[in-house]
């Protein structure tokens, strides 16, 4: 089997071997997770072995598009859906950086986000181009399904998505994922925040319930208004609060985050230098995943530049370095 698994492997494109590969990463990191069932999450990863051990060959006779806000969100619905739902995943972090301003919203990106070396630049260029080409080039008879969820990121990519398609004749319907998975399962236990929390069979059901509720052309102008009213905002970070994008100081949780990285440090030890990736994760689950690793990374970092720590190592990406939070001693030398 595992031979064979490898054959498959190797006749997958780029795009699509990455999509597999993180798809399977995000279900792996899940399993670290409480709140998360991991017998489900076994069987997905055992479903996407099948799934690339059965791959067919790619179609174009699609009958729905569909426009997701991560790669990680296109992989699941790829796994869920039919074959002849064409989906499109975009890569990109609208809940940080500045809108107004493509070079500007890059120049920052490049400056303060530690993902972003020369190479993934080009490449994070390049991905959000060839989505942007697949979306211009939907036929205007073909339905799109837009998904979104209750986090700034992809209520601010919708609003994006639909101003894009303003002057577009093809029904549109948008499904809020964290809505019509409550509405499904009764369940207060777990509330998705992102698209991509939810397994890609529980996805389907949910693309199921809610393909025919298309969008009025009141609704698409309103929305595609409210990206015009954003873009032109100069705050660089969006929160999803009480039901609506909010802009928030770039400090907004620089408090929370000092007082988690002196907990961990007690935790791990009084006077050794914790790992970042150890806070950050840390953080990531105190906030429920409100905020991407990234921008908590740059929090971090920048809270070590303003003094509030000691640095070990280079902080070049969250595992590379270690930090200890500075003592009133430390402070006075």
């Amino acid at each position: 089997m595992l031979d064979d698994v490898k054959e498959n492997i190797n006749q997958l494109s780029e795009k699509d071997a990455k999509t597999w590969l993180y798809l399977t990463l995000l279900r792996l990191d899940q399993l670290t997770k409480m709140d998360f069932p991991k017998e489900e999450i076994i069987e997905e990863i055992q479903n996407i072995v099948k799934t690339i051990d059965h791959q067919p060959p790619p179609r174009t006779d699609y009958s729905i598009i569909h426009i997701a806000g991560s790669e990680s969100i296109a992989g699941s619905l790829k796994v869920g859906l039919e074959r002849n739902h064409k989906v499109i995943g975009f890569w990109e972090m609208f809940d940080i950086g500045p809108l107004w301003d493509p070079p500007a919203r890059q120049e920052w990106l490049q400056d303060h986000i530690n993902i972003f070396d020369e190479s993934i630049e080009e490449e994070f260029n390049r991905k959000f181009k060839q989505a942007i080409e697949e979306v211009n080039q939907i036929p205007p008879h073909i339905p799109i399904i837009l998904w979104t969820a209750d986090n700034a990121h992809e209520q601010i990519f919708h609003r994006y998505i639909l101003h894009h398609l303003r002057n577009c004749e093809n029904e549109v319907v948008l499904i809020n994922a964290t809505k019509v998975y409550q509405q499904l399962t009764l369940s207060n236990q777990f509330e998705p925040i992102y698209t991509s929390d939810i397994m890609p069979e529980m996805l389907k059901d949910i693309f199921e319930k809610e393909q025919r509720n298309k969008m009025s052309t009141n609704t698409r102008n309103q929305l595609s208004d409210e990206w015009l009213q954003l873009r032109e905002a100069k705050s660089l970070l969006r929160i999803w609060k009480n039901g609506e994008i909010q802009e928030v100081r770039e400090d907004y949780i620089d408090q929370e985050l000092l007082h988690c990285a002196k907990r961990v440090q007690k935790d791990f030890a009084e006077n050794e230098f914790v790992k970042a990736a150890r806070i950050i994760g840390e953080m990531h689950g105190q906030l429920e995943g409100r905020f991407n690793t990234a921008f908590l990374e740059y929090r971090l970092r920048t809270l070590v530049y303003q003094g509030f720590f000691t640095l070990k190592g280079i902080p070049k990406s969250m595992r590379h370095y270690s930090v200890r939070v500075k003592n009133g001693e430390e402070e006075n030398a």
